[in-house]
């Protein structure tokens, strides 16, 4: 019975709202420095489609990132158990979500993979912005796959990193090393080089830009993890 409630829609509606409101405190008593802002304002700002990329060991940050005059955007959340507590908390922050992957076909991390590709068309055609952890749900850690890149070319949307480190933190021994903020601190929101993949790229241009984005993405997380006195976490 205790599994049956801990499995129940109910129950991730609980635990969301909960989480929810423990982050809507970790935003407005952290003293958050944001560094190239200037890359992100004018891409939210413009409507004309969007995708941005996350770390899944941050991914709860999210909602600080985001000013009160933005659009808000679509999160892509995994169909897992742990992924309905994850939709529920950002409904109670005021994000939408969008539930499927962008793994490849052949796997149980596709699940959904179809009908999600498809929403999430749908979203950055109508000016949204969509948010990727491309590394989750399962890993590996800080790695990134072609997909947020595959789905550049389809809709011609730039591709925008935004990394996220705190200095007072709880972090866990998950595959991720999962980092839960505590409320009173500092953190930094750092946003990345924006990259536009061409409608006529190639796998190898492909290859070359993901690369490079995987390695500025870690670079630019381990710089920021540096500055708040943590020793940064390895690629898996």
């Amino acid at each position: 019975m205790f599994k049956r409630l801990m499995r129940s829609s109910a129950m991730a509606t609980v635990i969301g709202w909960l989480v929810a409101a423990y982050m809507v405190v970790v935003k407005y008593t952290t003293r958050w420095e944001v560094e190239h802002a200037e890359r992100a304002e004018p891409l939210i700002a413009g409507g004309e489609g969007l995708i941005a990329l996350t770390w899944h060991s941050r991914f709860l940050m999210l909602n600080s990132a985001w000013k009160r005059s933005y659009a808000l955007p679509h999160v892509l959340i995994s169909r897992s158990r742990d992924g309905a507590i994850v939709a529920q908390t950002c409904r109670f922050l005021g994000l939408r979500s969008i539930r499927g992957s962008t793994k490849k076909a052949g796997s149980d991390r596709a699940k959904g993979g179809a009908q999600a590709s498809r929403d999430i068309v749908s979203a950055i055609e109508r000016g949204g912005c969509i948010v990727i952890t491309p590394d989750g749900p399962r890993g590996p850690r800080q790695r990134l796959g072609a997909g947020p890149l595959r789905l550049a070319k389809m809709t011609g949307a730039p591709i925008l990193p935004c990394l996220f480190a705190v200095k007072s933190r709880k972090q866990f021994d998950s595959w991720d090393r999962f980092v839960l903020p505590l409320p009173f601190g500092r953190g930094k929101i750092v946003w990345g080089s924006p990259v536009t993949v061409g409608a006529d790229a190639d796998e190898a241009e492909i290859e070359r830009l993901r690369l490079g984005m995987e390695t500025e993405m870690n670079q630019l997380l381990a710089g920021a993890d540096r500055d708040l006195g943590h020793t940064p976490v390895e690629p898996a």
